[in-house]
């Protein structure tokens, strides 16, 4: 190393030291002072961003429910051989998942809502709801604009919940002409103060477990529901109108078909083996209407010590589209009487009675159905309920309502169902 390279390398520590013997406490002081600024800093930019992903999440609920079940049939005392139907159930004697739902609402304001909604039962996974809400108030009138897939707002069963239910299934009424309870659309509710409300909507009108139209509506028109409720108290009434076209599928022509068999083998066309299929005339698809009305009530008692008591029964008249009566519109009925009694706050219990007719006419005999249901509740805490029922579904004797047919199955059922919700 050279000596003025020496020289220069002393020099630069030397001032390096000069430097710090300079430093004063206060320049100290001030250095650490910045120091925590700059972590203040950091941390309220840190806060501020988890600031905002919190007010997100203010907007979201998140609710569902499930419901694990045991179902035993009569019809498992046959065996697998011997069901009434071993095409679709070989043993109705089963552990599954009926209902497994989960529901994301986002409501960002008290001006608008979206929900989606989602199923997990037996072995599908499917999409329940989806739709926005949007609301105004005009005076002392509130409005609710509906656009998405979402109940059907026709009657009462509809629109009551699964899983706040007494008994396993709706009615068959419901399950029949609104099978699924759910279809794409748009709906406006008004709602009148303290007890009037009008619903209005324009539906696909095939509902959301077609098997046909999945998605899309055969025909142009598009169908028509109203409803008009009212909350007196006690009592709760609803009335209820829908209006709209039935798609009946048509066929193609089929040529008529001559075949012979060579029977005796001689080579010659004998009369007897020679056969002809008659032609079928192409059948066109066609439209008719459809109707159906519904009329619902709700009486809610508390005159028992030992709880609530609800009263609760609805009727439904149709003139709708039934493979059972000859691929034509048939004029249907169905209603059902409900009890459901709180029993202090651990127990509950429920009776109905569902009655269907598919078809009124007086020539079809023995085809409608009535169902007694009972149920208990046990409420192991605010989360679980555990209910068993037990449904005994007779077919009915020509016009009776009561009277069981003696050609009647038997396929009474038992249910036990732990329900979570949360």
């Amino acid at each position: 190393m050279s000596i003025k390279t020496l020289a220069i390398l002393i020099f630069s520590i030397l001032l390096s030291l000069s430097q710090s013997w300079a430093q004063t406490p206060e320049d100290s002081t001030r250095i650490q002072f910045q120091e925590l600024k700059d972590r203040l800093d950091g941390i309220s930019e840190n806060m501020a961003t988890l600031n905002s992903d919190v007010s997100i999440l203010k907007w979201v609920k998140i609710s569902g429910y499930i419901q694990a079940r045991y179902e035993y049939n009569d019809s498992s005392k046959y065996g697998v051989a011997g069901g009434y139907d071993v095409s679709k159930n070989l043993n109705a004697n089963n552990f599954y998942i009926r209902r497994g739902r989960i529901k994301f609402t986002v409501q960002p304001g008290s001006f608008s809502k979206y929900v989606i909604y989602f199923d997990a039962s037996k072995n599908t996974v499917s999409l329940k709801e989806a739709y926005v809400e949007l609301y105004k108030t005009i005076q002392a009138y509130n409005f609710t604009l509906t656009f998405g897939q979402f109940n059907w707002p026709f009657g009462y069963e509809i629109e009551y919940s699964s899983s706040k239910r007494d008994f396993p299934e709706r009615s068959l009424a419901e399950n029949n002409l609104f099978k699924g309870e759910r279809d794409r659309g748009v709906n406006l509710t008004w709602a009148f103060p303290k007890y009037l409300q009008f619903n209005a909507g324009l539906f696909q009108g095939y509902g959301i477990e077609d098997k046909n139209f999945t998605w899309f509506d055969p025909t142009k028109a598009k169908d028509v529901i109203a409803r008009a409720k009212a909350k007196l108290g006690m009592v709760d009434v609803g009335v209820s109108g829908y209006w709209g076209k039935a798609y009946i599928p048509g066929s193609a022509a089929v040529p008529g078909v001559t075949t012979w068999y060579d029977k005796n083998g001689n080579g010659v066309i004998d009369p007897d083996e020679i056969k002809t299929t008659a032609p079928k005339a192409a059948v066109p698809a066609v439209e008719k209407d459809k109707r159906r009305y519904g009329a619902d009530a709700q009486v809610y008692l508390d005159v028992l010590p030992i709880g609530g008591t609800g009263i609760r029964g609805e009727l439904y008249l149709a003139k709708d589209y039934n493979k059972t009566a000859n691929d034509s519109l048939a004029d249907e009925m169905g209603w059902y009487l409900w009890l459901s009694q709180n029993i202090y706050t651990k127990f509950g219990a429920a009776a109905r009675y569902d009655y269907w007719d598919p078809n009124t006419d007086s020539n079809a005999k023995n085809d409608a159905t009535g169902t007694l249901s009972l149920a208990f509740h046990y409420f192991w805490d605010s989360y679980v309920r555990i209910t068993t029922a037990y449904d005994i579904p007779h077919q009915l004797k020509e016009s009776s309502i009561f009277s069981k047919y003696s050609g009647d199955k038997k396929d009474n059922r038992f249910t036990l169902q732990f329900q979570f919700m949360f």
